[in-house]
């Protein structure tokens, strides 16, 4: 990765959450709250979605799908997944999917937050224009080429 800029943090996955999980279920952890509202770098993959929500999208550790609404709420996402927040300019477009590793960069926001597809997240990337991600490259085509040769 490339070194952090200044005033960034970095945050993983597992800093989300106190492990293991105990009585009050999950807790999350003092590095985590004290990112709250500020700049951090975070590495994940974008959940795979049947039907996006424009303006937003979500982030895990690993690769995950998320299943068509019809599954309503019962999904096998992890329990530390961030939603990302387009800027303001780009909260109509709908992101589209790619398989890789992202780097993304924006404010963190914490606390309990119905998104605009339907879940409650605690956890939010909020993105402003200069931290736009530049998605993955698209995975190469897996188109068949024959080799022909003439005499």
């Amino acid at each position: 990765l490339p070194p952090l800029p200044a005033g960034v943090e970095e945050l993983q996955f597992t800093e989300f959450y106190k492990m293991p999980v105990g009585p009050q279920g999950l807790e999350p952890t003092a590095k985590l709250q004290s990112l709250n509202n500020k700049r951090v770098r975070i590495v994940g993959h974008m959940a795979h979605e049947d039907d996006p929500t424009a303006g937003i999208f979500m982030l895990a550790k690993r690769p995950t799908n998320v299943p068509e609404k019809a599954d309503g709420m019962a999904d096998d996402l992890p329990s530390a997944i961030i939603s990302v927040y387009m800027p303001p300019q780009d909260k109509d477009k709908i992101m589209a999917y790619r398989p890789g590793v992202w780097v993304l960069t924006g404010t963190l926001q914490l606390g309990n937050h119905e998104d605009p597809n339907g879940r409650i997240s605690y956890a939010r990337l909020i993105m402003d224009e200069k931290d736009m991600p530049s998605p993955p490259p698209a995975a190469p085509s897996q188109k068949h080429h024959t080799n022909k040769t003439s005499h």
